[in-house]
């Protein structure tokens, strides 16, 4: 049986552009990550890369999470 990886939220974003910016700077320090919008499509709809009334979540997998911290400066 494979055991499921735990993830935890690591920021929250207003737009969905500024979570990809951080998600690509995570794969650069070689870290993986997951983009959840929540069902969020924008406040002029779909593709629309403005801001999100619900914010958009960056998961990282738990034990990365100090060094995703790191990667984005977030203390």
């Amino acid at each position: 049986m494979v055991k499921s990886q735990a993830w935890e939220v690591v920021a929250t974003f207003g737009a969905l552009y500024e979570a990809e910016m951080a998600a690509g700077r995570l794969a650069s320090a070689g870290i993986e990550s997951r983009i959840d919008q929540r069902g969020a499509v924008g406040l002029f709809g779909p593709g629309h890369q403005g801001r999100s009334i619900r914010g958009i979540a960056l998961f990282v997998p738990a034990d990365r999470l100090g060094a995703a911290r790191d990667a984005l400066d977030i203390e």
